[in-house]
């Protein structure tokens, strides 16, 4: 059965508009696992998903109450892998009851000399207005797609998936596996130890690296549009239907998507395409079987 790597973003499990109750993520959830629950009958699905919204909620929570010892961003990455985990299988499992869904909290190394540390580019968290940012405190905050201001934090370049081979082992088995969550714990080696690192690293290319390190050849990126724009929410927007990744290039050089948000899901397909996989897709929850069969979403290949 052909693999295919399903990455699932954090806004599209907090959808916009939303607070990020229980209710609603389970809900979001429960309908992404009534699609995914669906390619099962042809792929075999690896998964993995973001946590922007959540790391970013948990940050905002882990300040309310002095008394609470507040955990440092590795620590906040790996319970969000946690939430995120559970919810997921238990929803796949109420629909596959017959299938094996399990939950890898992974570490992905970094390097610990990695420019990103001293160049906050990652958007976490909920939109705010520049007013109540500033008042909440945050140095590091960038306008994210004409939706608000976001909390950036470091985001370093994936290079080892630490629990790949247990990954490996699962998926040959047939199981279905949900790993990478919210991009990797970030982890850096001291001698022959290995240490959690304050950042984030984006999901989309610790996706890229998972599905690359497993030979799939079909990834899908799914997010809270169909396609990918030029010149977003503007009068002349312009869908991206079937593009080549030489022409995504030429755009990347003309800085047409957004630093935080669109910027390294195309850099993410580009590298994928690059080190051997085969199609790219960009679209929304709602339209992941249309888009596989190529009817809609933003289609990437070589």
């Amino acid at each position: 059965m052909k693999k295919i790597l399903i990455a699932l973003g954090g806004n599209a499990l907090i959808k916009q508009g939303q607070t990020g109750y229980f209710e609603e993520q389970l809900k979001n959830i429960n309908s992404a696992a009534k699609k995914i629950a669906e390619l099962t009958k042809k792929y075999q699905v690896v998964l993995t998903h973001g946590n922007g919204p959540q790391v970013g909620n948990l940050e905002i929570q882990m300040s309310c109450n002095d008394e609470i010892p507040k955990m440092p961003l590795d620590v906040e990455d790996a319970m969000t892998q946690g939430q995120i985990g559970y919810f997921i299988q238990k929803s796949l499992r109420n629909i596959l009851p017959k299938k094996e869904i399990i939950t890898i909290i992974t570490e992905i190394e970094v390097n610990k000399k990695d420019k990103a540390f001293n160049n906050p580019t990652k958007p976490i968290g909920s939109f705010y207005s520049k007013e109540i940012i500033k008042k909440m405190k945050i140095k590091n905050f960038i306008e994210d797609s004409g939706r608000g201001y976001r909390k950036i934090v470091p985001s370093p370049e994936p290079k080892k998936i630490i629990q790949l081979k247990t990954i490996k082992e699962l998926i040959e088995k047939g199981k279905i596996v949900v790993s990478c969550g919210g991009g990797g714990i970030p982890v850096i080696k001291q001698g022959k130890k290995y240490k959690g690192v304050e950042a984030v690293i984006d999901k989309d290319k610790a996706s890229v690296l998972l599905a690359n390190s497993l030979n799939i050849k079909e990834i899908v990126i799914l997010t809270d549009v169909e396609f990918v724009f030029l010149n977003y929410k503007k009068e002349n927007q312009k869908k991206l239907k079937k593009i080549k990744i030489n022409e995504l290039k030429k755009l990347l050089k003309k800085n047409e998507f957004g630093k935080g948000s669109m910027k390294p899901k195309i850099e993410a397909c580009i590298n994928f395409i690059e080190k051997g996989g085969k199609k790219a897709v960009i679209t929304s929850l709602n339209k992941l079987i249309p888009a596989l069969k190529g009817k809609t979403g933003t289609q990437i290949t070589k």
